[in-house]
């Protein structure tokens, strides 16, 4: 998790960021590291495995700047930056010797996957100058990435030839598209898509599940569930009919019986396991001072 707060109790003062670790078999959180709060979306990813945090800083003047990614080494200290091209980071998740993102690169519109390998250093962007990534999800045993985009040129469409009064929202969601790539960015295989908002993706053993609204926002209304199962290539829909999980990259367990999320239960929000059987909510950590800005689920450590 990546946990922001007031360094001190002064609300003008400077805010941390601290990088959190919550481990399902001892259910202890403890702090993995911390760092300034610079970024416009700070983001956190915690490499147990090889003791290394990645996380988001912005970088720059006034005039020129944006939001990189760091690397730090926690048993040798050293801290490398990683990327020095990017705008604004939406997800950063490294996967054996690459480092898979989301974001808006300096000098275009379209919010893009991409990768960064960590060997080389060399960056591979994914999709054109159209599309806005929204959400990803990595199969790491099958090494695939899962990504639900849209065009920017439907949206900027869209917003201009609303219909109905004005003042209201008669906005038409522009076409979401499950896309299914490899770790080389080659792959572009479209696997279905819906005029849903599809804000969410998780995924299990031969399974991506998606998360859609009908409209932004929509916090009382139920979400759309699309289950795609990759190996017969079909799709069977529901509708999510408990608490809301809230974007910040849900995921399931190891074994796919329990989702851990973001979600706002009898009035706090924290991070909550989801019993898939009984469609009981656990918290697990539910500050009261501080804010917690997402997660990411590490699975088969």
């Amino acid at each position: 998790m990546t946990y922001s707060e007031y360094a001190t109790t002064d609300e003008n003062g400077a805010i941390k960021t601290q990088i959190l670790s919550y481990d399902t078999d001892t259910k202890k959180i403890k702090t993995v590291f911390q760092f300034d709060y610079t970024a416009q979306y700070p983001l956190g990813f915690y490499d147990k495995p090889n003791q290394l945090v990645y996380y988001t800083q912005r970088v720059g003047t006034d005039k020129d700047h944006g939001d990189q990614i760091f690397v730090k080494d926690l048993l040798s200290e050293k801290n490398t930056q990683l990327t020095d091209n990017l705008f604004a980071v939406n997800y950063i998740i490294p996967s054996g010797d690459q480092l898979f993102f989301v974001a808006n690169v300096k000098g275009e519109q379209a919010i893009r996957l991409g990768a960064v390998d960590l060997n080389s250093m060399e960056m591979t962007l994914w999709g054109d100058d159209d599309i806005l990534v929204e959400a990803i999800t990595l199969d790491q045993n099958n090494k695939k990435i899962y990504a639900s985009a849209y065009s920017l040129k439907e949206r900027q469409y869209n917003l201009a030839h609303q219909d109905g009064p004005v003042g209201q929202n008669n906005f038409k969601m522009p076409t979401y598209t499950i896309y299914e790539t490899d770790y080389n960015l080659k792959e572009k295989t479209k696997l279905f898509s819906n005029n849903y908002w599809i804000r969410m993706l998780m995924n299990k053993e031969g399974h991506v599940i998606a998360f859609g609204d009908k409209k932004y926002n929509q916090g009382q209304v139920p979400s759309m569930v699309v289950d795609y199962d990759t190996g017969n290539k079909t799709i069977s829909l529901s509708k999510w009919g408990t608490t809301r999980l809230q974007r910040g990259e849900a995921n399931y367990s190891y074994d796919g019986s329990k989702i851990y999320a973001i979600a706002v239960v009898k009035n706090e929000r924290g991070l909550f396991e989801y019993d898939v059987k009984s469609n009981q909510f656990t918290a697990l950590f539910t500050p009261t001072a501080g804010f917690i800005n997402n997660i990411q689920v590490v699975r088969g450590f």
